[in-house]
C-alpha cells in the first residue's frame, strides 16, 4: 500500500514538474510581433516597391503592391499617397480581406515612429499578410522627398 501511495505521489510530482514545460496555452493562434519585425522603407525605395521594379521575390506587375493608408477617413481625404487603400486601424481585422489580392504592402502614417502605422503593419503582419513594409518617417519625409499627394477620395 505504501509503494502505490509512493508511486502516485511521484507521479503527481514529475506531473508537477513537467506540467509547465509542456503546457502550451491553446487558443492562442496570432503569432505575436514587435517593432524587430518592421521591414522600415524610405519614400524612393516604397515607391521602386509600388511601380513594380520591386516586390516580394521581385514580382511586380498589376496587384503586387498597395499603399495602406490607417488614418481616419477625415485625414485621409485632406491629404494622401496617390492610389492608397484607406483602411482605418480600428477596421484592419475586420477588413483586411480587401488587401489580399496584393503580394506587398506598404503602411505609412503621418510621421516618424507613427504608432498607427506601426501597429497597422504589425496586425497585418499577424493577420497573414506576408510582405508589410512601414514608410519610414510617413506623409513627414514622403513631403520632404518632394513627392506629391492626392486631396479628395481615391478614383477607382
Amino acid at each position: 500500500m505504501l509503494g502505490v501511495m509512493w508511486g502516485v505521489m511521484w507521479g503527481v510530482a514529475v506531473a508537477a514538474l513537467a506540467g509547465p514545460v509542456l503546457w502550451v496555452p491553446s487558443g492562442c493562434s496570432s503569432r505575436r510581433t514587435s517593432n524587430r519585425d518592421l521591414v522600415l522603407v524610405n519614400p524612393d525605395e516604397a515607391s521602386a516597391i509600388l511601380s513594380g521594379q520591386k516586390g516580394l521575390l521581385g514580382l511586380g506587375g498589376p496587384g503586387a503592391a498597395a499603399w495602406v493608408d490607417p488614418r481616419s477617413e477625415a485625414d485621409f481625404l485632406q491629404g494622401h499617397i496617390p492610389g492608397a487603400i484607406n483602411l482605418p486601424f480600428q477596421d484592419v481585422t475586420a477588413g483586411h480581406h480587401r488587401l489580399a489580392s496584393y503580394n506587398t504592402l506598404v503602411v505609412y502614417g503621418d510621421d516618424f515612429a507613427d504608432t498607427k502605422a506601426q501597429g497597422m503593419s504589425k496586425r497585418l503582419l499577424e493577420l497573414g499578410h506576408k510582405d508589410v513594409r512601414t514608410l519610414r518617417g510617413g506623409l513627414r519625409a514622403w513631403i520632404a522627398a518632394g513627392k506629391i499627394l492626392e486631396v479628395g477620395e481615391r478614383q477607382d
